[in-house]
């Protein structure tokens, strides 16, 4: 049996200093590829646009921020895409119904983590209106980008 936390806190600090604690810092892989989050990522990993196009956090979106954990630890089954016009890598993980999006950091060989987001309620639709936009390639493909 396969499980993934959910985290549930008051608010958008305790939210901040658990991402702080659990992420930032500390040795995540793709494979042997290193994956780094840095503080100011949180921003935009746990934010999302709400009306008048301004960004707000999303609990939800931060209850959920385990997964990026497990996945990455290759816990569930992924599918490794590339989306070309963004030169951005994601990794699809349809058990847990959320894609996480990597940038490369050019030259260094590492990744450096971009934004995460769950399906929702429509969560087929989503997943394969993301998809479309990509291409899946392997972990050897995806070094020879780096």
């Amino acid at each position: 049996m396969k499980k993934a936390e959910i985290v549930i806190l008051d608010n958008e600090e305790q939210y901040r200093d658990f991402y702080n604690s659990i992420f930032v810092e500390k040795d995540f892989f793709i494979g042997d590829i290193p994956v780094s989050f840095i503080k100011k990522d949180f921003d935009h990993i746990f934010f999302e646009p709400g009306k008048g196009g301004d960004y707000r956090f999303s609990a939800r979106r931060a209850k959920r921020m385990l997964f990026i954990r497990e996945i990455l630890a290759g816990n569930f089954n992924t599918e490794l895409m590339y989306e070309d016009d963004r030169g951005t890598f994601a990794i699809f993980c349809f058990d847990l119904e959320c894609v996480i999006y990597l940038r490369s950091r050019i030259g260094s060989g590492k990744l450096q983590m971009g934004t995460f987001f769950d399906f929702g309620k429509n969560h087929q639709k989503m997943y394969l209106k993301q998809k479309k936009k990509c291409i899946e390639i392997t972990l050897q493909e995806l070094k020879n980008k780096l």
